[in-house]
């Protein structure tokens, strides 16, 4: 125990006695913390404010008219020679549609963890306002069950979901297409539909939901209106919406959900997984530009060493000849490079979180061309993220002392004090 404390003064005393080195090394640590700490507050604030706004415009859950194998629907030729003969379970020209969907509402009402669902029809067509044309994805719905799968009542600014609902040739738009086609509440516009037909249309509302692909590209129309305009029957849709109450374990909702309707279920982030994926991998790529940060601090610590390795061969010789092993003359720099890392972890943990917090305060425009838009730089700060990076900074900061240390011990006492 004696033997340590001394090893550990010996240690701090080398350390405060090249103040200016060890400050200069400590900062590297705290910066290299620092910008790991701010990193992956943005990087979370990014992906987090994406799901945020795909949830706010997508169900957690979408049945698609897609049946899965086995799931079929069967075809049987009832000949009165023949008797019943099965022709086919596949229909080779079907629509991908949900048909009859209320059977398939009243199959989802008998599952637990759904609360919420509601059919759409998927069409598109062209809209036009004076000499303005925008191709616009349409999304026909029941509005009142709508408003229980996503937040779409939430995000309107003008006109109210319920108007939709009793406007028969109503048409709710995003923000960004309303801007691009100088479209204003309670207007008429005309639609193109992908038959040709031109059908008048009056704005009952604009919504905006800060993702640019919804409000650039979507509207709202009557779920009666989108099934003519597609040529469905009543009994067909596109797909329903489903919403869950806890959105842990949707993919094993999704399955219990495809074995109970027999149709595809593909959860939010699987709809989304190309976007996910993009953002995730920026973020990989920014988070290894911060990791050779710290490598580059890491080498500021093994040549602080080094040079004091050098500097202090004589005193090394003198503690291996009055007695000092191998193994304390290896501790003394290895603590250093820890009393290093401890110092610039902590200092720089204080400050990242710091500056995340004034980053997350900044009044900042993302712009009406971003992906997602905002109002303010989006930061979440996580535990997991403060535990990673104290381990790497400590890993480095003692890893980077290691080569030092065993440079020290090896030195030979006789040869160094007759030198």
């Amino acid at each position: 125990m004696r033997q340590l404390r001394v090893i550990v003064r010996t240690a701090l005393a080398q350390l405060l006695g090249r103040k200016r080195q060890t400050v200069l090394v400590t900062a590297g640590v705290t910066i290299g913390a620092m910008v790991m700490i701010i990193t992956f507050a943005l990087t979370n604030g990014i992906i987090e404010t994406i799901r945020e706004k795909i949830v706010n415009v997508s169900p957690m859950i979408t049945i698609k008219g897609e049946r899965i194998p086995g799931k079929e629907r069967i075809l049987v030729d009832e000949s009165p020679t023949r008797g019943v003969d099965m022709v086919s379970r596949i229909i080779p020209d079907e629509k991908k549609e949900v048909t009859p969907y209320p059977e398939v509402l009243a199959e989802l009402n008998g599952i637990a963890r759904v609360d919420a669902f509601s059919p759409f029809v998927q069409t598109s067509g062209v809209l036009r306002k004076g000499k303005s044309l925008r191709q616009v994805s349409l999304r026909g719905i029941d509005p009142v069950r709508e408003g229980t799968v996503v937040n779409l009542g939430r995000n309107i600014v003008q006109g109210s979901l319920g108007e939709l609902g009793f406007t028969p040739d109503g048409i709710l738009l995003g923000d960004g297409l309303a801007r691009k086609l100088t479209a204003r509440y309670h207007e008429v516009i005309r639609l193109t539909t992908e038959s040709g037909t031109v059908l008048s249309m009056t704005v009952v509302g604009i919504f905006s939901s800060g993702f640019s692909a919804a409000d650039d590209n979507t509207g709202y129309i009557n779920l009666a209106r989108a099934q003519a305009i597609s040529g469905r029957s009543r009994n067909a849709v596109s797909g329903i919406g489903v919403h869950s109450a806890s959105m842990d374990r949707l993919p094993e909702l999704a399955r219990q959900i495809e074995r109970a309707t027999g149709y595809r279920a593909e959860t939010w982030d699987e709809a989304n997984a190309n976007l996910l994926t993009v953002f995730q991998r920026n973020n990989n790529i920014t988070l290894l530009l911060v990791v050779f940060v710290f490598i580059v601090s890491g080498f500021g610590i093994a040549n602080t060493l080094v040079t004091t390795v050098l500097q202090k061969q004589r005193d090394i010789a003198v503690m291996k000849s009055i007695g000092f092993s191998v193994r304390s003359i290896e501790g003394i720099f290895l603590i250093q490079g820890a009393v290093i890392g401890i110092a610039g972890t902590l200092t720089g943990c204080i400050g990242g979180y710091a500056l995340t917090e004034i980053i997350g305060l900044l009044p900042v425009s993302y712009g009406a061309s971003a992906v997602v838009r905002g109002s303010s730089i989006a930061v979440v700060q996580t535990l997991s993220s403060y535990v990673i990076t104290v381990c790497f900074s400590l890993a480095v900061s003692v890893g980077a002392s290691v080569a030092p240390a065993r440079r020290a011990a090896r030195h030979q006492p006789v040869q160094i004090l007759r030198a």
